[in-house]
């Protein structure tokens, strides 16, 4: 099936790069370019937060590029699972893909830090790092990757345990089997904080409560609304151990195709969208929350602190320790 994939985008690539063309040799250089083609990609759904993001994005490339970008947005996991799909884009597909900094640490490994628990104060704190050195040098490594940094400030809330029992220490978890994202930062970090982490794609989730295969998952509010696991968890424990981040990542084959100045638009615009969709994550878990009370789940308030001390051990092991100062020094943390 991948293969089959694999082919079927090779061949949009093939016509992306017709209708889009180079320019040539006797054409003014400011002429305006054809159409560049491009997909936003996501595994959530329509009425989740983060894909209002996708939506927003796209439609501001098409406007402030005057119809030049012609960005068309692929959610559910349409164009395949999330590691999937930046291989795709290393590969030329013209995609930008939202993934997470635990899933991009397997190519540059100081990358995961960003997504490890109880980092930032809070997510405004994610519009800052791209004006950091650390990130300046994470891009140049990621572009020797095959892969281009579009921005990192994409949120989509912060993850609390979803069970059938609240869970207020590392103890109540002895045992239980959570869902999470399968990179070693988010395996790590849930199994020091006392459960038993299983990995399973996010679209399988569901069944994988229903049928046993996991006792629960770690997710943002956002996602439990929007995949419906409030119909089958009755408990929400608000540890927020996570926040959740989606970078938005393409490929340089494709970033470095496009001229300059739609780079620029490509980039700037990537930053403002998700900058603006934080607001309506924020406004929108509210109201996500009260609808799920009423119908029927529990959101628990506990102290974060057991959680916080339980993890502090995997920044040492993750090498992440000093790293981490070295991020705090130049957020003013």
């Amino acid at each position: 099936m991948k293969k089959n994939l694999l082919i079927v985008l090779s061949l949009l690539l093939a016509g992306n790069l017709f209708a889009g063309g180079q320019q040539e040799s006797g054409e003014m250089e400011n002429a305006k370019p054809k159409s560049i083609k491009v997909y936003i990609a996501g595994t959530s759904g329509a009425d989740d937060t983060q894909s209002m993001g996708h939506f927003e994005y796209a439609k501001r490339l098409n406007a402030e590029s005057d119809g030049v970008f012609a960005a068309e947005v692929k959610i559910s996991g349409v164009m395949g699972e999330t590691d999937d799909v930046t291989e795709q884009a290393i590969q030329g597909v013209p995609v930008i893909n939202a993934t997470d900094p635990g899933r991009l640490a397997a190519f540059v490994p100081e990358f995961g830090l960003i997504q490890m628990p109880y980092l930032l104060p809070d997510y405004t704190y994610l519009n800052k790092i791209k004006d950091t050195k650390l990130y300046a040098k994470w891009d140049k490594q990621f572009q020797d990757m095959g892969l281009k940094l579009v921005t990192v400030n994409g949120y989509s809330g912060v993850r609390s345990w979803v069970t059938d029992f609240p869970v207020r220490t590392p103890a109540d978890l002895k045992g239980v089997k959570i869902r999470t994202i399968g990179s070693d930062l988010f395996v790590n970090s849930v199994n020091a904080m006392g459960a038993i982490a299983t990995a399973l794609p996010w679209g399988e989730t569901y069944q994988g409560m229903e049928q046993g295969v996991v006792d629960g998952t770690e997710a943002q509010i956002p996602g439990i609304y929007s995949m419906r696991f409030y119909e089958i968890k009755k408990y929400v424990s608000l540890s927020e151990h996570f926040t959740l981040i989606a970078s938005m990542v393409t490929g340089t084959k494709f970033f470095n195709s496009i001229p300059a100045e739609y780079q620029t638009i490509l980039l700037d615009q990537a930053y403002a969208s998700y900058k603006d969709n934080q607001e309506i994550v924020v406004s929108k878990s509210a109201e996500y929350i009260k609808e799920m009370e009423a119908s029927g789940v529990t959101f628990v308030e506990i102290d974060k602190t057991p959680f916080i001390e339980a993890v502090q051990p995997v920044y040492d092991d993750m090498g992440f320790s000093d790293l981490k100062k070295e991020l705090y020094a130049e957020l003013g943390l």
